[in-house]
């Protein structure tokens, strides 16, 4: 099965996302707003994905005394002075296309070690987002059929 065939499912659920120029106050309110999810979209003036920040990064950022022993050197002074959600996003992305199939996606899942990413259109804009979850659903299903 696709991708693409798999979304259609998908009740419609509204895109955690923030601009990148948005401030870390809005990031957490973005994040409170979605508690199912556990990242939260960046995009740029075009909605285009450019990142994405992990409730982990944001815990690390906001309470960096509890994680002293996990952070880098290096990553110390970024999440000082990190002022926008641009400032604190993985560029990293790790997201689906509609027309790859579900089991491709459940690869990189299992290698990357994410639970969930967007899925993009071939221009970069986000359709809708998956979860693990989705993809147990759908497992789910499937064994109920045969």
């Amino acid at each position: 099965m696709k991708i693409k065939e798999l979304i259609k499912h998908l009740e419609h659920r509204e895109i955690p996302t923030v601009h990148e120029e948005e401030c870390i106050n809005d990031v957490i309110q973005v994040m409170v707003r979605f508690p199912h999810t556990r990242l939260v979209y960046v995009i740029d003036d075009h909605k285009k994905l450019q990142g994405s920040i992990t409730v982990g990064s944001m815990l690390r950022h906001i309470f960096p005394h509890h994680y002293e022993a996990r952070i880098h050197p290096r990553g110390m002074l970024r999440r000082i002075t990190a002022e926008k959600a641009c400032h604190l996003m993985d560029k990293k992305n790790v997201f689906a296309s509609p027309d790859e199939t579900v089991d491709a996606v459940l690869k990189r899942m299992a290698r990357t070690g994410v639970k969930e990413m967007a899925v993009l259109d071939n221009d970069g804009y986000i359709l809708t987002d998956i979860t693990a979850i989705d993809l147990l659903q759908h497992y789910h299903l499937k064994e109920e059929e045969c």
